[in-house]
């Protein structure tokens, strides 16, 4: 789903599969759909942290859990 949305941007191949293994990841942690609604809110998360040099696949995880805990609140 999120190379559907973000592969014609400036990110390379390789840049593109770090962001969508860390969208699908989140995904499953969170039990979202990747055809929600709310995952393209994911989506658009994970590129724009990636692009502020979270390059680093893990790095760029825990920011994004971090993000969506701030979001959803502790317990989810």
């Amino acid at each position: 789903m999120l190379r559907q949305r973000f592969n014609r941007t400036c990110l390379s191949p390789l840049d593109l599969a770090v962001c969508e293994r860390v969208f699908n990841q989140v995904c499953t942690d969170e039990r979202l759909d990747p055809l929600d609604p709310n995952a393209e809110i994911l989506a658009e998360m994970v590129v724009a942290a990636f692009r502020n040099d979270r390059t680093n696949e893990r790095e760029l995880l825990e920011a994004i859990r971090s993000q969506r805990q701030k979001i959803t609140g502790p317990g989810r």
